[in-house]
C-alpha cells in the first residue's frame, strides 16, 4: 500500500456509486421493481456528504470510523463516517463534510488534506451522500461527541484494499430477504451504506479497473 494516495489521486475519475448501487441489484434481482425497496431509490433524495478519513499512520494508513451513539435518531449503534446534512452556512459536501467531523469527533479542518469526492451514494433512508476523501494528521486532537459518537476507531487501509474482505449478508425489510453489502473488521461489523462507500474505495485502490 506503499503508492496508495497516487492511486487514489489518480483513480479517483472512475469512483462512481452507480457502480455500488448496480452490484446491489445483480445481487437482488428479485427486488428489481418491488415499490417497498424502488420508491427508497427513485424518490427525491436529500443530500448529505460524509468525510472518509484516512489517517497517515507511520506503520500504515487507516481508515477512521465511528461508532454512533445509541442516542442519535437514525442508524444508532451502526458503524459510520462523519458527516450529515448540509447547513445553510456550507459552501459545497467538501464544507458539510469536513464541518461535521469537527463537531463529532474534534476532528480540526486544516489537519485535512481533502483529495476528492467518491461519487454520490444512495443510501436506504431517502440520502444522496458524497463521501470526501481526505488525509489526515496522525496527530490531530481526536475526541468523539458523545451525543453523537460513542466511539472512534481505526482500521487498516491494507485490509479495505483487498477485494476479498467485502462480503455481502442477508438481511430482510419490510418481510422481503435481500442482500446487503458487508466489510466486517474485528468485532466491527460494518455494513450498509458504510460498506458500499469502502468497496468503492477499494475499487479506487485497485491496481486495473476492476471488473462488475
Amino acid at each position: 500500500m506503499e503508492d496508495w494516495r497516487r492511486r487514489i489521486e489518480e483513480n479517483l475519475g472512475r469512483a462512481d456509486g452507480r457502480r455500488v448501487r448496480a452490484l446491489f441489484a445483480e445481487m437482488n434481482p428479485h427486488l428489481v421493481g418491488d415499490r417497498r425497496f424502488e420508491s427508497r431509490w427513485t424518490s427525491e433524495r436529500k443530500p448529505a456528504s460524509v468525510l472518509v478519513p484516512i489517517v497517515d499512520r507511520p506503520g500504515g494508513p487507516t481508515v477512521l470510523m465511528t461508532v454512533r451513539s445509541s442516542d442519535t435518531p437514525t442508524h444508532a449503534g451502526q458503524i459510520a463516517f462523519p458527516g450529515g446534512r448540509p447547513h445553510k452556512d456550507d459552501r459545497d459536501a467538501v464544507a458539510t463534510a469536513l464541518r461535521e467531523a469537527h463537531e463529532e469527533i474534534n476532528l480540526p479542518p486544516d489537519a485535512v488534506k481533502v483529495i476528492g469526492a467518491l461519487g454520490v451514494h444512495e443510501g436506504g433512508l431517502g440520502f444522496a451522500v458524497t463521501p470526501i476523501v481526505g488525509v489526515v494528521d496522525p496527530a490531530a486532537p481526536l475526541r468523539a461527541c458523545p451525543r453523537e459518537v460513542a466511539e472512534i476507531f481505526e482500521a487498516p487501509l491494507a485490509f479495505f484494499a483487498d477485494l476479498s474482505n467485502h462480503v455481502s449478508e442477508d438481511r430482510e425489510h419490510l418481510g422481503v430477504a435481500y442482500r446487503m453489502f458487508a466489510a466486517p473488521f474485528g468485532r466491527y461489523h460494518i455494513w450498509g451504506l458504510t460498506a458500499g462507500i469502502l468497496r468503492t474505495l477499494a475499487d479506487v485502490l485497485q491496481q486495473d479497473e476492476p471488473r462488475r
